[in-house]
């Protein structure tokens, strides 16, 4: 390595990095800005010229991120899975292969729901990535969102080339119209924040920490019964809202900082904060 960082930043120099320092845990999900600023500031620590920008490592990155020697995959648009080296990496490309072949046939087919609640052109759909479920336990990363008389097809073709695998189709929650599947995403989406289950860590506002089982339960309270076949109308979402917080009291609201805004960290994880 010291004889490495007598270079500008390259792709054997990243490979050393990421191989030798411990820099990023296994398994987890990293931005690729993340990536790049780790590897820069990790390179000039260890003596790499300081006029290395992370701009230049991100160009070098760009293409090395995708290639069959980088122990990182490719999980959504800007963000990548740490493999780890050797036999995990081996696995896995393995397993992004055949994800390859499944998203090619996802195109040429329609995928069917496994589970489908009411009728309508218009739909609120949950889907996955079958890796999340078989490794994750009781909850895994699962995508709630809406889509229009394409349905989730139509979706696909909008962010099929990021998918490593063919997708699983949970859910469909049919609407009659573009504003019913707006309302029931929106209440679904609100159930889960208050319930603490959305993911930051993946792009977009849809990702949530949960199961089928309980997306289905949170569509039988949130949405009245007859509304499933044309009878009814979704509950507002201020009602999901106010019924949420019916027992926090004015004294319990008094006791929340002016600052949590600001400081929601620290109040978070300093026990001498709380």
């Amino acid at each position: 390595m010291r004889d490495l960082v007598k270079h500008r930043f390259g792709i054997t120099v990243a490979r050393e990095l990421c191989e030798k320092f411990g820099l990023f845990e296994q398994g987890r999900l990293y931005r690729r800005s993340d990536i790049s600023g780790t590897l820069r500031d990790e390179y000039v620590r260890r003596g790499g010229s300081d006029d290395t920008t992370k701009d230049s490592v991100a160009r070098v990155l760009k293409k090395w991120l995708l290639h069959p020697d980088s122990p990182f995959q490719k999980e959504a648009r800007g963000l990548y899975r740490f493999l780890g080296s050797g036999g995990v990496i081996g696995q896995s490309l393995e397993v992004a292969d055949r994800g390859t072949a499944s998203s090619d046939a996802a195109r040429g087919d329609a995928p069917t729901p496994e589970c489908a609640i009411g009728a309508g052109p218009y739909e609120v759909y949950a889907w996955c990535l079958p890796r999340y479920q078989a490794t994750s336990g009781d909850r895994w990363p699962i995508k709630i969102g809406r889509a229009g008389p394409g349905g989730l097809r139509r979706r696909l073709s909008d962010f099929q080339e990021n998918l490593p695998e063919r997708p699983c189709y949970l859910l469909r929650l049919g609407c009659a119209d573009e504003r019913e599947a707006r309302d029931r995403e929106a209440l679904l989406h609100a159930w889960f924040r208050s319930r603490r289950q959305k993911l930051d860590e993946l792009p977009g506002e849809e990702w949530f920490l949960t199961s089928p089982s309980e997306i289905k339960e949170a569509v039988r309270h949130i949405v009245e019964p007859d509304a499933l076949f044309g009878k009814g109308s979704a509950l507002d979402v201020e009602d999901v809202i106010a019924d949420a917080f019916k027992d926090v009291t004015a004294d319990d609201w008094d006791r929340i900082p002016k600052d949590l805004t600001d400081r929601l960290d620290d109040y978070l994880y300093r026990s001498d904060l709380r």
